[in-house]
């Protein structure tokens, strides 16, 4: 898990700093000033209700004004950096559509950094956190990659091939990827095992790939096909 704080002087003196908030807790119940709650939204700061017994948990203190905080361990860059790096290099960075467990975000992370990867570009919304998890799983790969988080995938990627980029989602029902000649930069789209990826985000994509199996399994780990599709962009 990131730093802890707690406290609302704390957390905008952390804000003032440029510090990346991970999240944000308010207790249930506790009184806010309109105006602390105001310079929440105003610097974008999303926040989630949560019971007192889970703040003191957390700050493993009762003195947390009834504001927890949980600092990033890493600092989150730009998605015009990240396609900018991604261009420069003619390399390829990796799109998590709604994949919300740490582990196999770090387990994606260590293997996009093995095969040189730029980056992983995330959702703000319904996303694994970047936690101990995630960081131990990546066996530190995390703090090598640019990672970005954005409001909407669709829009960013939109941008990114109006700049030159290529897409690409590893779906069922898609093309073998054994056929498929990858043309970076690119843009690489997994989504998650239940939902599968959005169906906007197929529909910006220049190929639908799939990887084939035989057996009766109906689908592989989020962080296997990852590691396949990414071994297949070198073969």
């Amino acid at each position: 898990m990131g730093f802890i704080i707690w406290g609302r002087n704390t957390l905008e003196e952390a804000v003032k700093s440029g510090r990346t908030l991970e999240k944000v807790y308010l207790q249930y119940g506790h009184y806010f000033e309109p105006s602390f709650l105001n310079w929440l939204k105003e610097k974008g700061i999303k926040f989630q209700w949560a019971k007192k017994q889970q703040l003191e948990r957390l700050a493993k203190t009762k003195k947390h004004q009834g504001i927890v905080a949980i600092l990033s361990p890493i600092e989150y860059i730009s998605c015009e950096k990240l396609f900018k790096s991604t261009i420069e290099k003619e390399s390829f960075f990796v799109v998590l559509d709604r994949v919300t467990e740490p582990q196999n975000l770090g387990a994606i992370a260590r293997t996009v950094e093995s095969f040189g990867g730029v980056g992983i570009l995330l959702p703000e919304k319904n996303s694994a956190p970047i936690n101990e998890i995630a960081l131990k799983a990546s066996s530190g790969a995390l703090f090598h990659l640019m990672v970005s988080r954005v409001p909407s995938l669709n829009e960013s990627l939109i941008t990114f091939k109006k700049l030159g980029g290529s897409i690409y989602a590893v779906e069922t029902g898609g093309k073998d990827i054994r056929n498929i000649n990858f043309q970076k930069p690119l843009g690489l789209i997994l989504g998650s095992e239940g939902k599968g990826i959005e169906k906007n985000l197929l529909k910006l994509s220049n190929e639908i790939v799939s990887i084939p199996t035989v057996g009766k399994t109906p689908s592989l780990n989020v962080s296997v096909a990852a590691g396949i599709a990414i071994w297949s962009m070198f073969t």
